[in-house]
């Protein structure tokens, strides 16, 4: 937000000191009768506070449809509990903000005139005047390529990091799959086996719907971050010293869990419904990352483990081996996960897991009407698509590319008009020259590529001085990117090339236009 805004400022100090220059020789009139330079210098400062302080009202206005779009475009984590508005806070800063940003981009133009001398004569003001206005204008329109350079290379960085996000495999098919929370209130469904019973039932009606492949339960989904730790002990070893324990994350599931998210199955088997009762014993599924961390090199199948999940925690077979699933987000590793049969660690609330033939949202009524029939006081809640909440894990990610892409787009804009601004000015101070020119046999293309080059004078340093500045930023976005270095050179040479080509297209604007232009036309020119 700082760099566009110092890019915004940049342009608009442009295109007052173009105004000036244009008013020169009123302002030079009214020093020349009496007026200091510090009236004209407040006098120029007072009108550019009066034009920030107009957008800064437009840009209120426009903010409050602004945030809407914020809002709905910004992560549950952090728009769910967050109340954002525009109010008088806001309104405050914006005054404020507004008056700052009026001096700021008012000070150029002051500048310029306050080298003015009051006695001068009015030719010797004017000729001094172009020469530094249009230094002046250049170096702000450099400034505007290196904070845009900056923004453009930030936003190449986050989107290539978002692609790269995009393609990791979470250990599951989150295709076609619809879940949602159903939970059990203990008043009714105090004992373990009835709410064991309950949730059986609810999964085979559930398998009876058209279009309904699988459908199965667990008490935390991979991705909603509520998961936990605890501890585990391998039957057989020695009992571990304090701190040096080891610990597992513990999933309570019902049958068909695995088959159903798309979980691949390494060795072994899975829980089945034979499993799902209170008379079966202890049996475990592991993952692949609980064998690689605590049975290197041994083989898992009947080793017998304990995991600190109740008061009295048995003995039990691991019994089969699945694949990693990602932990809490797409760009963690996964952790070490024990799986239990719900009838073995029952809980009263439970995620339901539904894969479908299509669109997985269209089974949502139907699923709650099959809940409703068992028992209709039961709230089907938290209804989404997995594929939902896989991109809900790089959300922020998301979120910081589309707000720092939309703030490079603008500021490339600004650039772009900067850079024509200055072109444009320069070619109308320069119209007898090529007039001359084209006098004495130039070619048209001669011209342009004068034109261009004056373009390319200004926007190469700026660049420099970008791709040295973003190099020391974009560090501040480690922690936003995922399989991208900060210093990646395909992301700053996009975002060179991407501010060059704009740059020509904006220069070539004045150039054709100068190199159109007819020897006496020029040379009739005032």
């Amino acid at each position: 937000v700082a760099v566009l805004l110092a890019v915004a400022c940049a342009n608009v100090a442009n295109l007052l000191l173009a105004r000036y220059t244009s008013r020169k020789r009123e302002l030079s009139v009214r020093m020349a009768i009496g007026a200091g330079r510090g009236r004209v210098i407040r006098q120029l400062i007072t009108e550019s506070v009066v034009l920030s302080l107009a957008g800064g009202v437009l840009g209120l206005v426009l903010a409050r449809f602004a945030v809407i779009g914020l809002v709905a475009l910004a992560p549950r984590d952090m728009a769910r509990n967050a109340v954002v508005s525009v109010d008088f806070r806001i309104a405050a800063f914006a005054v404020a903000l507004s008056i700052l940003t009026g001096i700021l981009f008012g000070i150029a133009p002051s500048l310029v005139a306050s080298r003015e001398h009051m006695l001068e004569g009015l030719r010797e003001a004017a000729r001094s005047s172009i020469g530094g206005g249009l230094r002046l204008r250049s170096m702000l329109v450099a400034a505007e390529v290196a904070l845009s350079l900056i923004l453009l290379t930030g936003a190449g960085l986050l989107f290539r990091s978002l692609v790269r996000l995009q393609r990791v495999d979470p250990g599951l098919d989150a295709h076609s799959l619809l879940t949602f929370r159903l939970s059990l209130p203990s008043a009714r469904y105090r004992e373990p086996s009835r709410r064991t019973q309950f949730l059986a039932k609810a999964l085979e009606d559930i398998r009876q719907l058209p279009g309904v492949r699988a459908a199965s339960a667990v008490n935390y989904l991979p991705f909603d971050g509520s998961a936990s730790e605890t501890g585990v002990h391998i039957f057989g070893r020695p009992t571990p010293a304090a701190g040096e324990g080891l610990v597992t994350t513990a999933r309570s599931v019902m049958p068909e869990y695995f088959q159903t998210m798309g979980i691949p199955i390494e060795s072994g088997r899975v829980f089945t419904p034979a499993d799902n009762t209170p008379e079966s014993p202890y049996r475990f599924v592991v993952n692949e990352t609980f064998v690689r961390s605590y049975f290197a090199g041994e083989q898992p199948l009947g080793k017998k483990i304990s995991v600190e999940m109740e008061d009295k925690n048995p003995f039990g077979e691991i019994i089969g081996v699945v694949g990693d699933v990602k932990e809490g987000a797409v760009d963690r590793e996964p952790t070490p996960t024990v799986y239990y049969i719900h009838a073995r660690l029952v809980f009263s609330g439970m995620v339901f897991v539904v894969r479908t033939a299509g669109d997985p949202l269209a089974l949502t009524e139907p699923v709650r009407r099959v809940i409703r029939s068992m028992d209709a006081e039961l709230p089907v809640a938290d209804v989404r698509s997995m594929d939902t909440i896989v991109r809900e894990t790089f959300s922020r990610q998301r979120y910081s590319a589309v707000l720092l892409g939309a703030f490079s787009a603008v500021s490339l804009l600004l650039a772009a008009v900067g850079i024509y601004g200055v072109l444009a000015y320069s070619v109308s101070e320069r119209t007898r020259e090529f007039g001359v020119r084209l006098a004495l046999g130039a070619e048209p293309e001669r011209i342009t590529s004068l034109v261009i080059s004056s373009a390319a004078s200004v926007v190469l340093p700026g660049i420099v001085v970008g791709v040295a500045a973003a190099l020391a930023l974009t560090s501040l976005l480690r922690t936003l990117l995922f399989g991208v270095k900060p210093y990646d050179a395909i992301s700053f040479a996009a975002a060179v090339v991407v501010l060059a080509g704009v740059a020509l297209v904006a220069a070539y604007v004045p150039a054709r236009r100068a190199s159109r232009l007819t020897p006496v036309d020029a040379l009739r020119a005032d």
